[in-house]
């Protein structure tokens, strides 16, 4: 008597579990959806109440010499369904031979991401982006001037489930000249499976004024999602005009969580 009453509670213990299991898959939020590793933002925000991590490490390739990241970090949290709260902050060395290494942070970047509208047919779904770079509190060497604003609109059509567009255009001051550049962006993705994605882009900047070197590159990469809410990136570029950085490869880890 003693086994089957042993037996009716472990399956009732098993039904009550699988139940519970159900329950909680259905309540599964989307996977996580990251400004990176393309340059080309993301329509998407953080969930209301998460706070999100994203750190990319690079070696990028110019003229003068090479450019080293490690890492340059995005930090938001999602402060309501249509607002997010946006934090940058960039730790790099510079070597420029026969010149000694420049190291230090780049200027901090405050923002924010609101959401615009939702996807309806050919009508993307649609977000604005604001931050402003904050001269001080970094190294002198990359010190700027003035204060700085980033502008950005982003837009994403997902045209199937396993196929989606992005594209960005904005404007963005440096913090040392009053002549602002618009950039651009474009970067079709697809989805290899639930957790394998691949992208290719094309972006650049171009300065108000005509006589200003115009920046045109491209660049691909593959994501990989471990879970629900960590991601790993790995991506490489390469600068198509003269005046672009000549090219790099980035290694980047995505990762939220709820406060």
């Amino acid at each position: 008597m003693k086994l089957k009453q042993f037996i009716w509670t472990l399956g009732v213990l098993m039904v009550s579990c699988s139940l519970y299991a159900q329950k909680d898959t259905m309540m599964v939020m989307d996977p996580i959806q990251a400004d990176r590793p393309d340059q080309t933002e993301t329509a998407h925000l953080v969930p209301r109440g998460y706070f999100q991590m994203e750190h990319g490490f690079s070696i990028e390739e110019t003229k003068p010499g090479f450019v080293y990241s490690y890492p340059s970090s995005l930090w938001k949290f999602g402060l309501t369904e249509n607002f997010e709260l946006r934090l940058v902050t960039h730790y790099t060395t510079i070597q420029r031979a026969p010149s000694p290494d420049q190291n230090g942070f780049l200027p901090i970047e405050v923002g924010f991401k609101s959401r615009l509208g939702e996807q309806k047919g050919v009508i993307p779904k649609m977000s604005f982006i604001g931050h402003l770079i904050f001269p001080g509190v970094v190294a002198e060497d990359f010190e700027t001037t003035y204060f700085a604003p980033n502008l950005t609109l982003v837009f994403l059509n997902r045209v199937s489930d396993f196929f989606s567009i992005g594209y960005n255009a904005g404007i963005r001051w440096d913090g040392e000249n009053a002549e602002p550049h618009f950039t651009y962006s474009l970067a079709p993705g697809i989805a290899i499976s639930n957790n394998l994605g691949l992208y290719a882009e094309i972006y650049g900047s171009t300065p108000q004024r005509e006589a200003g070197p115009i920046e045109l590159r491209a660049d691909a990469g593959i994501t990989y999602l471990i879970g629900n809410d960590f991601m790993l990136d790995l991506s490489a570029g390469q600068g198509i005009t003269e005046d672009a950085p000549e090219r790099y490869v980035a290694f980047g880890i995505s990762y939220r969580f709820k406060l």
